[in-house]
């Protein structure tokens, strides 16, 4: 190998290294996030596939049920993201994506 080739090919495996490129298939960096969390006096929902960093992300449909007497009752729905402010500190037991949480939220 010539020492222009040399010193291509050491040029190129810095690039790769330093871009990461060759580490991880794209695909594996993205995927599904499905959450429901609760902090301070806000719920959150989040439902969406994401095909980071090569494709686009996907919203689905989103909503916050309050448990009321046995059956539940929409509060908050959207498309990827949704959230819920609070307007007192009674405990009371939500739902979202197939979660449940018991939480001062009223």
């Amino acid at each position: 190998m010539s020492h222009r080739m040399a010193r291509y090919a050491v040029i190129a495996v810095g690039v790769v290294s330093l871009t990461g490129a060759g580490v991880a298939p794209a695909h594996a960096v993205g995927g599904p996030t499905r959450t429901f969390t609760f902090s301070g006096t806000s719920l959150t929902a989040v439902n969406k596939y994401s095909y980071f960093p090569l494709g686009p992300t996907i919203l689905f449909p989103v909503s916050i049920s309050r448990l009321t007497d046995g059956s539940a009752q929409v509060v908050a729905s959207g498309k990827g993201f949704v959230q819920y402010q609070c307007s007192g500190t009674a405990i009371n037991t939500y739902t979202a994506n197939d979660m449940e949480l018991t939480v001062p939220c009223g």
